[in-house]
């Protein structure tokens, strides 16, 4: 841990000392790296721990995802992000981030090449994956202070991320058609409670769509879809065994922006996404689906209000080889924000959730954020 503190400190002071060499030579700094610091500080109360229902309900094959932050103020996230051309034909980002106090991941690493002909392009490396719209985005990038809860419980606690190589497609049809098809290793997180065999790949694709719809408005919408091989535990005869299946995903999105005249334009965006995933064993399967939809409204110069409804729908029956799944009904989620937002750098947000499972009496909790950055970052998703 202190070696991984050392090196990142060490690092920012030498880009910052070449950042600064530069300017004072005149040389260019365009093969300098942009360097940006992200930090969220989190206040939660209410529905901060997972009951033994909540943990039911949100199993996935024998991982039980608590959905929720700790009690009190805390340091939620630090992230530190670096962008830099490598040369005219590449470019490179690098994102680590703290979670809480202790530890530091690499949760981004990758290399995008800049000169594919006819309108290709390819990535490498540990990245998001493009699934939908909330799988890419980054803890800071939430337009809610937490995301849904079917995006843990499905695409389990880091969503779906990791190495992985994706090669786009931007096609010469007169509205923007992007086509992503991504491949990678299969770890345990998503697909199966036990190792997966080696050499197991799996494949994703992505269709993301945008139109204008005249001066102020925009279209967009995208459809998702991604496979893998898994294995699931199971109880036969009291012993556990073992068996291998197939899991898939699958996503659709829609998203409509509306932007107003003047120097503070106000704004508005309506925005829903559906999740499926199905896990196929050879006498067996099951399905889990979630879905949002949410709207969030530019009211004023630095206010954002907003509201969120999303609901995740389990099984409803369990079967002879899948003991661990619970038919308690869904997990529905209802959150109303308001935002504070004055520059692109900083943000105050404060958000009241009530969630219920099934026909049970649900919960209220809220969660109040601060989220800031420092240095030069790159810009949020459209």
């Amino acid at each position: 841990m202190q070696r991984t503190l050392t090196a990142l400190t060490c690092l920012l002071l030498s880009a910052a000392f070449a950042q600064a060499s530069s300017t004072s030579s005149g040389v260019s700094r365009d093969f300098n790296p942009a360097i940006s610091v992200n930090g969220l500080i989190l206040y939660a109360s209410g529905l901060v721990e997972a009951t033994e229902h909540d943990h039911d309900a949100l199993r996935q094959d024998g991982h039980e995802h608590a959905h929720g932050a700790a009690e009190g103020l805390q340091i939620q996230e630090t992230e530190l992000q670096l962008t830099a051309s490598i040369d005219p034909y590449a470019r490179a980002n690098v994102v680590f981030a703290m979670h809480g106090t202790s530890g530091v991941d690499l949760e981004e690493g990758y290399l995008q090449v800049l000169t594919v002909p006819r309108g290709l392009g390819l990535r490498a490396g540990t990245f998001l994956w493009e699934f939908g719209k909330h799988n890419s985005l980054h803890t800071h990038q939430y337009p809610f202070v937490e995301k849904p809860v079917a995006w843990t419980g499905l695409l389990g606690t880091h969503g779906l991320a990791g190495t992985a190589v994706e090669l786009s497609w931007l096609s010469p049809l007169p509205w923007y058609a992007e086509l992503l098809a991504t491949t990678f290793p299969l770890t345990e997180t998503v697909h199966g409670d036990h190792e997966i065999p080696p050499n197991s790949w799996g494949q994703a694709l992505r269709l993301r769509q945008f139109w204008d719809l005249g001066e102020r408005a925009t279209l967009g919408a995208g459809l998702s879809w991604l496979r893998g091989d898994m294995v699931h535990a199971h109880n036969v005869e009291q012993r556990q065994e073992a068996e291998e299946g197939t899991r898939y995903f699958f996503g659709a999105d829609l998203t409509w922006k509306w932007t107003g005249t003047g120097a503070n334009p106000r704004q508005l965006e309506l925005q829903g996404e559906w999740l499926r995933r199905r896990d196929v064993l050879p006498d067996d399967s099951a399905e889990y689906d979630g879905v949002y939809f949410s709207a969030r409204a530019r009211v004023s110069r630095r206010i954002w209000l907003g509201g969120r409804l999303d609901v995740f729908h389990p099984p409803q029956t369990a079967t002879p080889t899948r003991q661990d799944e619970h038919a308690d009904g869904d997990v529905t989620t209802w959150t109303a924000s308001l935002a504070l937002v004055p520059s692109e750098f900083q943000a105050w947000r404060v958000d009241w959730l009530y969630r219920s499972i099934g026909n049970e009496e649900g919960e209220h909790g809220i969660r109040a954020q601060v989220n800031f950055s420092i240095g030069s970052h790159p810009a949020h998703r459209y």
